[in-house]
């Protein structure tokens, strides 16, 4: 046979060989949205005191859900994304005629060629709010379990040719050579492993990362809950319902419990980026392992059911990067200025909200637009974040002495000092704030990622440049503080604030 021949055979077994060893993946195309809370129009019966009672103090759009879930289906059908992709609470809570509207507008995206997975969420189980509506009258909805959930999404997640972990809705698959996809149930409401997982689906989750990441593949993660706070102190509220159960700070609340043992194992095993929703605020915040040699973005999207009605487009490129971009529902059909309705409907049912706790009104106004801007996303970028920090420290006496508050605050195992941490820690775009080792600033909205997160400079999207902005702090608030220097919120000094934020300096509050 002729050398040349030879050669050039060799050369097409090595190469074939390699490209078993190491998959090669072209572009992906990803469209993500989370918490769309579908509330079935069979639900309404009647609109009337009932419904308007829910809608009272909920910022969600529960009667018009199901048509934005429309418009979110037809943009996808518009877009042609390879996969949609839903990160939990699909329906308003667990009931099966929402389920049912879901799955039926989810076939339409398979029928034109577009992959879906989903993951549940702590209200598609059902909830104690799962109703009809009948003008001044409810009524019990039925409600699905995890064994219908299974079946009714067997074509998004769940089907026999996608790995399922034996004890929970946990699965994971290769929808494209070379990107793995792996979807953790972080369990139900009404349960204590609300935002919990068992070791055995931990170490389910873990073998199949490390096994995808050793064969040079890509790995996304996703989840309902936070993998870990994206706002100071926000692993310290705990629901309800886990306080009368007696159970520790963080236990069902807004971030995945024990969060910092499962971001290590993820970052460790290669997970570079988890999909997340939930707290219902669009924002990326990035984190690493224990010794901080592996990062790890938690991307959450706000839900698509309330303003400012995001979904996201992502793309996951050649060089092992996903490039994010957000954009918005801004029309629905007849709707005369539907971003107009969802925003007035965020403000108002917060503010309702804020009266329960609070006697304010003042107060009450601006902590609820003060949410609306944190959950829009790249909070400092917002020239009203300064006139809000303004605002809000005029009444912190007031809210300091207010007995009602600081019940509420016990009830939910925070501190004042944390809970007011935690307002300026809306109104920043930082992760682990106070903490100089993993203190990061990202961009929420328009940014690119690194998929495998191959160290702790990997980011690429980090915006720079001083805009200082200064109000003046009363000695009361800032204590030592106050001197000379710059400091975090958390008393901690620092030589230069190198990441936005905000900081006290010479007795003055100011966003770098």
């Amino acid at each position: 046979m002729n050398m040349n021949v030879c050669t050039m055979r060799r050369g097409l077994l090595i190469w074939a060989l390699l490209l078993t060893l190491v998959p090669v993946s072209a572009k992906v195309r990803v469209m993500l949205i989370s918490d769309p809370h579908v509330m079935s129009p069979e639900l309404i019966i009647n609109k009337g005191e009932a419904l308007d009672n829910t809608n009272r103090l909920d910022r969600k759009l529960n009667d018009y859900s199901s048509a934005i879930f429309d418009e979110v289906i037809a943009i996808a059908l518009k877009e042609k994304p390879d996969l949609f992709l839903i990160s939990g609470d699909l329906t308003k809570d667990g009931e099966l005629l929402s389920h049912q509207y879901v799955v039926k507008k989810l076939y339409e995206l398979k029928e034109a060629g577009i992959k879906v997975f989903v993951v549940p969420g702590n209200h598609d189980m059902g909830t104690a709010n799962a109703y009809y509506y009948d003008g001044s009258l409810i009524h019990t909805a039925e409600t699905i379990n995890t064994s219908q959930f299974a079946e009714m999404y067997k074509d998004f997640g769940y089907g026999a040719d996608i790995e399922q972990e034996p004890t929970t809705l946990t699965w994971c698959c290769e929808p494209f050579d070379g990107l793995v996809l792996i979807g953790i149930d972080t369990g139900h409401e009404g349960s204590p492993l609300n935002g919990v997982i068992s070791h055995a689906t931990y170490n389910w989750v873990q073998q199949r990362a490390k096994t995808a990441t050793a064969a040079g593949k890509q790995v996304v993660v996703m989840m309902h809950h936070s993998l870990f706070p994206h706002v100071t102190h926000a692993e310290k509220v705990s629901s309800t319902y886990a306080v009368k159960l007696g159970l520790p700070n963080g236990n069902g609340g807004y971030t995945y419990y024990s969060y910092s043992t499962l971001r290590n194992h993820l970052a460790d095993a290669g997970v570079g980026v988890v999909l997340t929703g939930h707290v219902h605020a669009t924002d990326i915040a990035k984190d690493g392992n224990k010794d901080l040699t592996r990062t790890i973005h938690d991307i959450s999207t706000a839900t698509c059911a309330a303003y400012p009605n995001p979904y996201r487009l992502l793309t996951i490129n050649d060089d092992e990067t996903m490039s994010i971009r957000t954009r918005y529902i801004t029309e629905l059909p007849g709707v005369e200025d539907f971003q107009a309705l969802a925003k007035e409907r965020m403000f108002t049912s917060l503010k309702n909200l804020a009266f329960m706790y609070i006697h304010d009104d003042e107060a009450a106004d601006i902590l609820s637009e003060l949410f609306v801007l944190h959950v829009c996303g790249d909070e400092p970028e917002n020239p009203r974040t300064q006139e809000l920090v303004d605002a809000y420290e005029e009444h912190l006496p007031e809210l300091m002495a207010d007995y009602q508050v600081n019940y509420y605050l016990h009830t939910y195992g925070v501190t004042f000092d944390e809970m007011n941490a935690m307002v300026y820690g809306l109104l920043e775009d930082m992760t682990n704030y106070g903490d100089p080792e993993r203190e990061s600033s990202a961009e929420d909205l328009n940014t690119t990622i690194p998929i495998r997160g191959d160290g702790w400079t990997a980011i690429k999207g980090v915006k720079a440049g001083d805009r200082s902005q200064e109000s003046e702090v009363g000695r009361q608030e800032t204590g030592d503080r106050s001197q000379e220097g710059w400091y975090t919120l958390q008393g901690q000094r620092v030589a230069k604030p190198s990441r936005k934020g905000i900081y006290i300096h010479n007795g003055k509050l100011v966003l770098h």
